[in-house]
């Protein structure tokens, strides 16, 4: 302790305690031309989901946070708080923290998103679970409803036209841990305890990037933590059944055995490497994977490199192979195969057809980043990367600037050491890797991200990103020992004002659907009627069990082939259909601020009668 304690001593001692005011202007200026530019670019938007959320929600996150930021900054001056000891977590404090995000997450998921699944995403997850907790790969259709399966919401599922069986087009991963999850708590907790396990699993990640017990070590690890923790991505998508908790945990553990160089932890790595390519799409876990493989081959590891490239081949070729596995369950002798067909390859050919504002896009998505982010994370990640650039192979400074030089290698310190400085070095060129290149795939091959929040494609690398934030920490706080306090002012900012600002956004968002549905559900019918147009994202509502268990069963109106038929087949005395008018949809529509449509009342009195004549007692939902 009293050894700690010198550390701390001398290391303050060295530090330049000047205020911030001497930052180097780039930084400054780098970040905001950048959110600048990002926000410019975005507003080009033809109107879309992405262009909503840039004018209803990111937009205010900005000026907020930008506020937040200059006060905690102008407070320096008056409050400068200098001899600040460094930020040291112990490890029982980041579990304590862990435990934290779990029960926020959880909580959240019922107070902040009221117990709902909004996207079809994140209902997807849940209807695989009950498939998959059912014992089923795909749960069959009774025969009645196969000529009809597409009033009852195909999408997102296995494109298949009078499918025998369903389950939708994902990986089974993510649903998979929610049924076991379900087998012995309420399923929705999977989120919570994955994100709860990734802040653990960061904190280790940090410990073996920068192993050593001196101060700026152990802080470092402190304010990646910090970083993570306190960004509204990262709490908010926990409190979702989206799978983008799963791969932020899968990411980070196999980052943690990877790192731990050894044998049997690369074999127990190629196992979570075979479990994370499957949680989702076969995409994100080896984009993550790639920059470290990357490094391996510089490093001529040739035995490591030889082991992880078999193990992804056959973990790719098994999930790639996986859909038409299922195509087999699902399709029978009257199904068709859509055009877009069962590979992923042909599913990618269809979605860039499709692609267009691919730049408007993007700009969209990396601005909803940055503001769901810790205030702090952009300022220090331009900070690590401008100091990260400089540093050669040979661990040398590339350009001589005496106002900003890298502090990862010290050409003073022992061989041993410098040596270790410069696998650190690049290591972190590797996380760097590993946060752009989805960036740029993204963009080209499916920019449009639709709900969520923060940019949902990046949510597996928020460990990169908290983590070459601690790097750019280590730069600044060497140089600027009274930037502490920053760290604890922004801190306070987030608790107090920009998390329950996302919070309270999040939840005018998730009411009005979760009402909507709740209204649907409590309604007493046997049958639902909702249009894709009679409201914003009104097919959503369109949302069945596997079994059909639900009462009533939600047809969507635009894809009933025959109304007069389905009438005459599920109509008799005493069952009811519930049929909405445009009212219903008010809230859904005052939300994106958008007038309430026409089309539910203009199908009212057609459909109204047509189910009336065969039989069926209307319900009327306003």
């Amino acid at each position: 302790m009293d050894q700690d304690g010198d550390q701390d001593r001398d290391q303050d001692q060295g530090e330049d305690h000047r205020l911030p005011g001497a930052l180097p202007w780039r930084l400054v200026a780098a970040v905001l031309a950048m959110l600048g530019a990002l926000l410019a670019e975005a507003l080009m938007l033809h109107p879309s989901l992405t262009r909503s959320f840039v004018l209803l929600q990111d937009r205010w996150l900005l000026l907020t946070e930008l506020a937040v930021m200059v006060l905690a900054l102008g407070s320096l001056r008056a409050w400068p708080g200098r001899g600040m000891r460094s930020l040291d977590l112990t490890g029982r404090q980041v579990a304590a923290i862990g435990a934290t995000v779990v029960l926020v997450c959880y909580a959240g998921h019922y107070l902040v998103l009221a117990g709902y699944d909004l996207s079809r995403d994140e209902q997807m997850a849940d209807f695989d679970r009950m498939v998959y907790a059912g014992g089923h790969l795909a749960w069959p259709i009774p025969a009645a409803w196969r000529g009809d399966a597409s009033a009852l919401n195909l999408l997102f599922m296995l494109p298949v036209a009078r499918p025998v069986a369903w389950v939708s087009g994902y990986l089974p991963g993510n649903s998979l841990l929610r049924a076991c999850v379900g087998l012995v708590a309420d399923p929705p907790l999977t989120g919570p305890l994955l994100t709860g396990g990734a802040v653990l699993l960061l904190w280790g990640v940090a410990r073996r990037l920068w192993p050593s017990s001196s101060a700026a070590d152990r802080e470092s690890a402190t304010v990646a933590v910090v970083l993570m923790v306190l960004s509204g991505q990262t709490l908010m998508m926990g409190m979702t059944a989206y799978a983008m908790p799963a791969h932020l945990f899968g990411n980070l553990l196999w980052l943690w055995l990877f790192l731990g160089d050894r044998r049997r932890s690369d074999v127990v790595a190629l196992i979570v490497s075979f479990a994370a390519t499957g949680i989702h799409q076969p995409l994100f876990h080896p984009l993550f994977v790639a920059p470290w493989l990357w490094l391996l081959l510089r490093e001529r590891r040739w035995g490591r490199l030889t082991l992880f490239v078999a193990g992804y081949g056959a973990i790719c070729v098994f999930w790639l192979a996986y859909p038409h596995f299922t195509h087999l369950l699902v399709a029978g002798a009257g199904s068709v195969t859509e055009p877009t067909g069962t590979s992923f390859l042909s599913r990618l050919s269809d979605v860039l057809k499709q692609n267009g504002d691919n730049l408007a896009l993007t700009a969209g998505n990396l601005l909803r980043f940055c503001v769901w982010q810790n205030v702090l994370l952009l300022p220090l990640l331009f900070a690590g990367w401008m100091a990260a650039r400089k540093v050669g192979p040979a661990g040398a400074s590339e350009h001589d600037d005496k106002n900003w030089e890298p502090d990862f290698v010290d050409t003073s310190r022992d061989n041993k050491s410098l040596e270790h400085e410069i696998a650190s070095t690049k290591r972190l060129h590797a996380l760097a890797a590993g946060l752009v290149a989805p960036m740029v795939l993204m963009a080209l091959i499916l920019p449009y991200q639709g709900h969520g929040f923060g940019y949902r494609y990046l949510h597996g690398l928020l460990g990169n990103a908290a983590l070459l934030g601690a790097c750019g920490w280590r730069e600044l706080v060497a140089r600027y020992g009274s930037l502490r306090p920053l760290l604890v002012r922004a801190a306070a900012g987030m608790v107090l004002v920009i998390l329950p600002m996302q919070a309270v956004m999040a939840h005018r968002l998730f009411a009005p659907f979760a009402a909507a549905s709740a209204a649907i559900s409590n309604s007493g019918a046997d049958y639902a009627v909702i249009g894709a147009d009679d409201g914003p994202y009104a097919l959503d509502l369109v949302l069945n069990r596997p079994d059909l268990g639900n009462r009533p069963i939600r047809l969507s109106a635009g894809d009933i082939d025959d109304v007069d038929e389905l009438a005459h087949r599920i109509c008799h005395k005493g069952v009811t259909i519930a049929l909405p008018q445009d009212s219903f949809f008010a809230g859904m529509a005052a939300e994106f601020q958008v007038s309430t449509g026409i089309t539910a009342s203009k199908r009212f009195t057609e459909q109204a009668n047509e189910f009336g004549d065969a039989g069926c007692r209307v319900i009327v939902l306003r």
